[in-house]
C-alpha cells in the first residue's frame, strides 16, 4: 500500500506539472491582455484535469442557490491544500482568493497569484489584515468577480471547524456582496498531502443559501463571522456521508 501511495503521489505531481505547463502560458498571456476580465475558465480546467486524472472524486450540492452573474463573498471551512482547486471546480466563476502574505514570496507561484489578482493579507497582525481588507474592498464593489476566503486561517487534521475570523464579514460589508456559506467534508483520507479513498467516499462540497448583511456595521463583524460558521456547521450536520 505504501508503494502504491508513493507511485500515486508521483502520478499526481506529474499531472499537476503537465497541466500547468500546458495551460499556464495561455492563462498568463490572457491575464495580461484582458486585465479586468481574467480567464477563470483555464484555472477551472487545470483543477478539473488534476482531479480527474488523479482519481479524486467529489460531489457538489447546492449550486442552484447561486444566481448567474451575481458576485458573492464565499466563506468555507478549510480541510486540505486541495480546497482551492475544489472550490474553483465547484463555483465555476471568476473568483479571487484571500491568501496568506507569505505565499507572495514563493518563487513564480506568488507572482502568478498576484497576476491573477488574488489578495494577500498578513495573518500575524489581525488589525493590519482587517484594515487591508477594508481598503481593497473598494476595488471589488463594482466588479463581476467574487471573493473567496477560508476564515479559519488554516486547516487541522482533526477535521474540526475552528472559529471564523472576521475578514470575510468585512469584505461582504464593504463590497455590499451577499455571503455564501460553504461546507467541505469527506470520510476519505484527507489528513495527508495525497488524498485517498474518494472513490467510495467522495469529497463533498455543499453551497448554502446567500444572505445579505447590508444593515450591519463594522462592529458586527465578529457576529457575522460566527453566524456564517454556524451555517457551515448546519450544512455539515444536514449532509450524510
Amino acid at each position: 500500500m505504501k508503494i502504491f501511495n508513493i507511485i500515486r503521489g508521483i502520478w499526481i505531481v506529474i499531472n499537476m506539472i503537465v497541466a500547468f505547463i500546458v495551460l499556464a502560458p495561455i492563462d498568463i498571456l490572457l491575464s495580461i491582455m484582458l486585465q479586468k476580465r481574467r480567464p477563470w475558465f483555464l484555472t477551472w480546467l487545470w483543477s478539473k484535469w488534476v482531479f480527474s486524472l488523479s482519481g479524486i472524486h467529489y460531489e457538489l450540492d447546492g449550486y442552484e442557490n447561486l444566481t448567474p452573474g451575481e458576485s458573492y463573498v464565499f466563506m468555507s471551512n478549510h480541510t486540505h491544500e486541495a480546497d482551492i482547486a475544489l472550490l474553483y471546480m465547484a463555483l465555476k466563476r471568476d473568483i479571487v482568493f484571500v491568501i496568506k502574505e507569505e505565499f507572495k514570496k514563493v518563487p513564480f507561484a506568488g507572482w502568478y497569484a498576484t497576476l491573477k489578482g488574488h489578495i494577500f493579507i498578513d495573518r500575524s497582525n489581525s488589525t493590519k489584515a482587517q484594515l487591508t481588507l477594508r481598503r481593497i474592498s473598494k476595488r471589488f464593489k463594482q466588479t463581476s468577480r467574487s471573493l473567496v476566503i477560508l476564515p479559519e486561517g488554516t486547516y487541522f487534521k482533526d477535521g474540526k471547524v475552528r472559529p471564523f475570523r472576521p475578514g470575510g464579514a468585512i469584505l461582504a460589508m464593504y463590497t455590499e456582496m451577499k455571503i455564501v456559506p460553504i461546507a467541505i467534508l469527506s470520510k476519505a483520507n484527507i489528513d495527508k498531502i495525497i488524498i485517498t479513498g474518494t472513490q467510495k467516499n467522495p469529497l463533498k462540497i455543499i453551497i448554502g443559501k446567500p444572505f445579505s448583511i447590508n444593515q450591519k456595521s463594522y462592529e458586527d463583524r465578529y457576529e457575522i463571522a460566527n453566524r456564517t460558521r454556524t451555517e457551515v456547521l448546519e450544512l455539515m450536520k444536514g449532509t450524510s456521508l
